[in-house]
């Protein structure tokens, strides 16, 4: 029996907009009692880790970038939940703008170190 396969940029399109889908509901906070506002920075950012996953995703081999965009999206979901339910909503917008940027971080260093290290003359 063959078991079925991925097309090739399923899975980076899938953790691209699932990321962003939570980048937006992770940035949206109360405000007052009866509105709710978009924290700018930390949805911005949120974007921008995905918006480069999504151009890494295109340069690496396809079941490394499969990985690293599972991982990637597990680590955002489950820091953004932990923020959100931990801290109190007024001082929630700094922590929720560094999550981001240390993933954006943490992807940059691990691509760099995965790569192929020969060079071609």
């Amino acid at each position: 029996m063959k078991l079925p396969t991925i097309e090739p940029g399923v899975v980076p399109g899938g953790v691209v907009l699932l990321g962003v889908a939570f980048s937006f509901g992770s940035s949206v906070v109360p405000h007052f009692d009866t509105a709710h506002r978009l924290l700018a920075l930390p949805f911005a950012l949120g974007v921008a880790l995905y918006g480069i996953y999504g151009v890494v995703a295109a340069l690496i081999p396809q079941s490394a970038a499969d990985r690293l965009g599972l991982r990637l999206l597990g680590l955002h979901v489950v820091m953004g939940v932990l923020l959100r339910v931990s801290i109190d909503p007024r001082m929630v917008q700094g922590w929720l703008a560094l999550v981001p940027t240390i993933l954006i971080l943490y992807m940059l260093a691990d691509v760099y170190l995965r790569r192929d290290h020969r060079v071609a003359i």
